[in-house]
Parts: structure tokens; C-alpha cells; sequence
């Protein structure tokens, strides 16, 4: 090796190797080392690599961009070349304005503004004494007369931040469930380098960011109005950017919507379902969830076979597809009306109004059950609004409120005319992104909208923290539109049971939310203020250390949501956003269905299971009539 070479190869070391430095790769660099630290402890869902890896990235660009904020402002006063003391006093006196700032008085129901106003202060806190230690560390460097100090500090400091990863990832594999046994946990390499992968692309987004306006300022001129001018076209032109980036990720994954699958290719022959016969919602247009639905009923031999009974009738499914009247919304609701006519549900004794989630989908398991226990005197009814997976879906709540909104008014108005004794009795179910679209519509009035949409209870699964109702405390019932013992949400079924025969019938709304559901605690509120769910007594599946840091968390629990909804075929679990092994007794207890024996409580569980294995079989099968044994997760991509 020559000495050129040499002298290359230690260049580069030192380059990397300051660059990595947790206490002198940067004004952000003590800061960005905490957070990365911060987003390997403990949280509620397991993680593998990638989930692990896409939190510490997103950690890292979260404190670079803090830190460098702060550095600005602090460059500002304080020049680089400006005498260091005079630096160092700067950041000092920035770092105990946050911490004064960090100080103020924190109550349960403050503004969110309140609690983001302290929030910022402590991480204002934070970058500031981050600055003060890149400072003083860059300030001693230069007093050694070794160019190989760089190299073995950043090698050090770096060493020992991924030691200190490698003892949370430890801890937190010790505190948080698994979904199996068989789950491969986040490794140290893989989840740094996937972390140090997502922040170089954030950073070189950023830096893009910069030099396109800088571009714009250098090209329009250094007149002020030009520059106004010139950051807002630089500004619109990365937004739209990253709007059109969104729309193809959503075009791309909604095709799935049109996938045929070869056990579900054929329309039904079933005169009380939708594609069947007696229907005008074509099949071809109910999309992959859809064909599904209407295609698993349960038919009422199966009903009387699993319950040791006789007598029951036939269940009806009524779907309409997103691809059914496409530009007008208004017509799928109509269509649904029709089509419950058409199929005779409003002759069955109860109505089930079913919000999906954003791909269409509709946890069977309810459904099944219902028609069970209901011995299939029941109509489920459910328009689609979206067909890509809920997380890129978001948008399209508002048009999930609005056809459910028309679907509920369209059947209050059929059945204003019924007498009492013929009417059926209305429920309401959704679960995820279904959940917040319906509870939306009716939670509007609070629980008068039960009323005034003739319902008579509703059941809604892992309600997300995004919702208005939960936004406004009706979840928790401390809104003055939820009176008393009319609405309550459970972790687990023992939690009702604990409740008192008056308190149970009083109850409108069911919500059950696990502790551990990241999607259902998920909320903007929760970058700025610690949860409530992080203090009191312990719960269930909430990790013994779990801390709260200002959006740190927040991206956390964004990353464990990725995580959520793994649902193994077969195995029911109450446990992050899985809700099958909930669902016999809260469907039961929360639509005051016929109560059940033990053995027939037995035999719906085995029924549904054995349903379960039988449907995944068929999913993955690439042969008509062909039926494979499911042997891998089925992931929560479906919803």
C-alpha cells in the first residue's frame, strides 16, 4: 500500500468517522444520537429491522431538523467566527430560555397549543445544550496536533451509542409480546443501518429542498418580493411533488382491488346477496373485498349444525362497490337501499350497518358471528369508499362519513312507516378506519345521533386516536354530549363483565380498544403531550419502561402501527389491533343477541376457526377448487 493510498484511505476514515460522531458530527449531532437512542426503547408492538430501522431514521431526520433550527437561530447572534465563550453563552442562555419554557404547569386537559408550547421548549432545551457540547468538542479537537482525533473520537462516541442501542433493543425484546415464538426480532445492524439509510435520504431531501430555493432566490434576484415570491413557487413545487408521489402510490396499490382471485370469480347463485341473482350490484364490481363478502355467508344449515338448533334462515349480504357509480356517491348509497330491498333485509329481524376499512374490507369474524348468533336473522350491509390499504386512505374518510351518513338517513327514512313490531332493529359495527368514518357520523350529536338515526347500538374495534369522537373526549365520556353510562371503551371482555346489569343495558356504544393498539392511541396530540395511557395503574400489554418523549413517540407508535394488524389464520388473538378472540363476546353482549350455552359458545369458536383456515386456504390458492394450507402470517395490508 503506498502512501497515497494510505493518506486516502485515512482521509476517508476521518470523514466518515466525523460524520458519525455523536458529540461533534454536527450542531444536530448530540441531539440526533439521543433520539435514535430514544427510538429503540421500549413501545407497544414488537418490530423487526425494518420497522425498527424506519423508526430510528425518522427519529434522526426529526432531530436534525430541530437541531439545525436552533443552530440557525444561534449562528445568528453568535457568528462561527465570533470568540467562543461568546458562542457557548448564546446556546447557554437559548438552552435555559427552553428549560423556563419546558417548566410550565401541565394538566390533563390542556390545548394542545399549551402543551406543543412546552413541548418546544424542552426540545429547544435539548439542541441547545447539544450545541454547547459540539461547540466545546470541535473547540478541543482543534487544540491536539493529532489528525487521526477526529477518527478515534467518532469511532468511540459511535461505538458506544450503538452499545447502549444494542442494551435497549435487549431491554425492549424482554418487555414487549411477541405475536409468536417464531418472530425474528430487530437486529442492531440491521435496524442502524436501515435508520442510517432513511436519514441520508431525509437529509438529501432536505439539501434538494435548499439548493432548488436557493436556485429560485439566485435566479429571481435578492429583491424581497422576488424571494417571497420565488420560496412560494419552490415550496408549491415540492408539494405538488409529493402529491403526485402519493397518488401513484395509491393508483398502484388500489389496482388490487380488481384482482380476481379464482375461488372468488364466479358470481354467487345465493338470491340474498349481492351479485347474485336477485341483485343489481354487479359482481364485477364489488372488488376483491367485496367478492369475498358476499361470497362467505353463512348458510343457515351451518347456523343449526353448529348451535344443536333448527330454524334458522338465511342470512343477507348487501355490497357496493367504490367502482359502482364512481363519480357519484350519492348513488352507491342509493344503490344500497335498493339493494336491501331487492334481497329482503328489511324483513330480517336486525340490521347490521358495517363501515369497512380503506380497501373495503370487513372482519368476517363479526360477521360470521352475528349471523350466528342472530341465527341469520340478519342483513349486513356495507358501501366502499377507497381501495388501497387504510394507511393511504386517510382522505378518503370524508367520504366514508358521507355514504354512511346517506345509508343511515335512507334507512331511517324506510322505516319510519313500519310498525314497532315489524321494524328491525338497527346496528352499527366498524373496526379501524371503519370505525372512525361511522362513529364519526353518528357521534356528531353525540349520543342523540343514535337516536336521531334510529340506532339502537353500535360496536366499534380499535377506534383510531384521529377520530373526532376521540378527539373530543366522547370515547372517554368526558364530553356533555356522551352522558353517563351511555358510552364505555374496554380493553378486554372482563372489563364488562365487571359491570352492573343497569350499567350494561345503559350502555349506546361499545368500543374496545387493547391497550396496546397503536393505531387506536395513535394521535398528532401525542407528538406534544404524554398520554394518559402511560400513567395510573399498569395495563395490559403496555410495556413495564415505556417513556414518553416529545415526537419521538409519536413516530414510535407510527412504526408499531406498521406492526399491528398481523392476523395469524386460525390463531385469535386481543392483541395490538387484532380483535377475532374479542368478537364472540362483545358482538353478543354489545347487540343484546341471544345468550348461548357454553358448548354452543365452544362450537361457534371452532366453526369460525375452521371457516378462517378454510377461507386463507382459498385466498392462496392458484387453481380453482384448489385449497392450500395457509402457512405464513396474513399481514393487516388488507385493511
Amino acid at each position: 500500500m503506498t502512501d497515497g493510498s494510505l493518506n486516502w484511505f485515512a482521509r476517508a476514515g476521518i470523514a466518515i468517522a466525523t460524520r458519525v460522531n455523536p458529540l461533534t458530527g454536527g450542531p444536530a449531532a448530540p441531539l440526533k444520537a439521543d433520539a435514535l437512542l430514544d427510538s429503540f426503547g421500549p413501545s407497544l408492538m414488537p418490530r423487526k429491522s425494518l420497522h425498527q430501522g424506519l423508526a430510528g431514521g425518522l427519529a434522526l431526520v426529526s432531530a436534525e431538523l430541530i437541531g439545525h433550527s436552533v443552530d440557525l437561530i444561534a449562528r445568528k447572534i453568535a457568528p462561527p467566527d465570533s470568540p467562543l465563550v461568546w458562542r457557548l453563552g448564546v446556546r447557554a442562555a437559548m438552552a435555559a430560555g427552553g428549560a423556563a419554557v419546558a417548566g410550565i404547569t401541565e394538566a390533563d386537559d390542556e390545548p394542545t397549543s399549551r402543551a406543543a408550547l412546552r413541548s418546544a421548549g424542552r426540545l429547544t432545551a435539548v439542541a441547545a445544550g447539544g450545541g454547547i457540547i459540539y461547540e466545546t468538542g470541535r473547540d478541543l479537537e482543534g487544540k491536539f496536533d493529532w489528525p487521526l482525533l477526529p477518527m478515534a473520537t467518532g469511532i468511540g462516541g459511535f461505538s458506544f451509542v450503538a452499545w447502549q442501542m444494542a442494551q435497549e433493543l435487549r431491554t425492549r425484546q424482554g418487555v414487549v409480546m411477541r405475536w409468536t415464538d417464531d418472530d425474528k426480532p430487530a437486529s442492531l445492524t440491521g435496524s442502524l443501518g436501515i435508520a442510517m439509510g432513511v436519514g441520508t435520504l431525509g437529509r438529501m431531501i432536505g439539501n434538494s429542498f435548499l439548493i432548488s430555493r436557493r436556485s429560485l432566490d439566485e435566479y429571481l434576484g435578492g429583491d424581497a418580493g422576488q424571494v417571497v415570491v420565488g420560496r412560494v413557487f419552490n415550496l408549491a413545487f415540492w408539494a405538488a411533488g409529493a402529491a403526485t408521489l402519493y397518488g401513484f402510490m395509491v393508483n398502484r396499490l388500489s389496482r388490487l382491488n380488481g384482482q380476481v382471485e379464482v375461488n372468488f370469480s364466479s358470481p354467487p347463485s345465493n338470491q340474498f346477496v349481492s351479485g347474485g341473482p336477485n341483485s343489481i350490484s354487479p359482481f364485477e364490481e364489488l372488488g376483491l373485498q367485496g367478492r369475498r363478502f358476499v361470497t362467505e355467508v353463512v348458510p343457515p344449515s351451518q347456523i343449526d349444525e353448529t348451535l344443536g338448533e333448527t330454524g334458522a334462515v338465511h342470512p343477507v349480504r348487501v355490497y357496493v362497490g367504490v367502482d359502482s357509480e364512481p363519480l357519484y356517491a350519492t348513488g352507491r348509497s342509493e344503490l344500497a337501499l335498493e339493494e336491501m330491498g331487492r334481497l329482503g333485509a328489511f324483513d330480517r329481524k336486525y340490521l347490521l350497518l358495517v363501515s369497512p376499512t380503506g380497501t373495503g374490507w370487513i372482519n368476517h369474524t363479526v360477521t360470521e358471528t352475528a349471523e350466528i348468533l342472530a341465527r341469520g336473522d340478519i342483513a349486513t350491509i356495507c358501501i366502499q369508499y377507497g381501495k388501497a390499504p387504510s394507511f393511504l386512505e386517510v382522505h378518503g374518510v370524508s367520504l366514508g362519513r358521507a355514504q354512511f351518513r346517506q345509508l343511515l338517513w335512507g334507512v331511517r327514512q324506510r322505516l319510519i312507516g313500519v310498525p314497532e313490531a315489524k321494524k328491525p332493529k338497527v346496528l352499527v359495527f366498524g373496526e379501524s378506519m371503519g370505525a372512525w368514518s361511522s362513529s364519526d357520523v353518528i357521534m356528531h350529536q353525540g349520543i342523540a345521533g343514535f337516536d336521531h338515526y334510529g340506532i339502537e347500538n353500535a360496536l366499534w374495534f380499535g377506534l383510531p386516536g384521529l377520530a373526532k369522537w376521540s378527539r373530543t373526549g366522547m370515547r372517554e365520556g368526558r364530553s356533555p354530549l356522551t352522558p353517563k353510562g351511555t358510552v364505555a371503551a374496554f380493553d378486554r371482555f372482563e372489563q364488562y363483565q365487571e359491570l352492573s346489569d343497569e350499567d350494561k343495558g345503559s350502555l349506546r356504544a361499545v368500543i374496545v380498544d387493547h391497550d396496546n393498539d397503536p393505531i387506536s392511541q395513535m394521535s398528532l396530540r401525542l407528538a406534544v403531550k404524554r398520554p394518559p395511557w402511560l400513567d395510573g395503574e399498569p395495563r395490559r400489554n403496555v410495556p413495564k419502561g415505556m417513556r414518553w418523549e416529545p415526537l419521538i413517540t409519536f413516530i414510535q407508535i407510527v412504526a408499531d402501527a406498521m406492526n399491528a394488524t398481523v392476523m395469524i389464520p386460525g390463531e385469535y388473538k386481543s392483541f395490538g389491533h387484532d380483535y377475532r378472540a374479542d368478537t364472540l363476546d362483545f358482538v353478543r353482549a354489545a347487540y343484546d343477541l341471544p345468550s348461548l350455552t357454553p358448548e354452543q359458545a365452544i362450537a361457534i369458536h371452532e366453526m369460525l376457526v375452521s371457516r378462517e383456515l378454510d377461507r386463507a386456504g382459498r385466498i392462496k390458492a392458484q387453481e380453482p377448487g384448489e385449497l392450500q394450507v395457509p402457512s405464513e402470517m396474513m399481514k393487516g395490508s388488507v385493511q
